[in-house]
């Protein structure tokens, strides 16, 4: 998934689920999935927006060090378990 794709899918999981304008909530987490997607891939930056998209689904709304923190796991996460892309 590549990052433009990742916040479009946030923006519509926020116009749905939160009271709030889901384009301009989600365009906080651009550069944290530009971030994502040079270290460790597009298959990274979709288990990110994944994540970030079940929180918007529970109700909550992550903040972008929420989001920044999330995806150092993811990274870590793929990079000890597959090496990345």
């Amino acid at each position: 998934m590549r990052p433009q794709e990742a916040v479009r899918q946030l923006e519509n999981a926020i116009d749905a689920s939160l009271d709030e304008e889901g384009y301009r909530t989600a365009a906080g987490y651009r550069p944290t999935f530009e971030r994502v997607a040079d270290k460790a891939g597009g298959r990274a930056v979709y288990a990110l927006a994944g994540e970030l998209t079940e929180t918007v689904f529970c109700g909550d709304c992550p903040t972008p060090a929420d989001a920044n923190e999330t995806a150092e796991r993811v990274v870590d996460d793929r990079l000890y378990t597959d090496g990345g892309e």
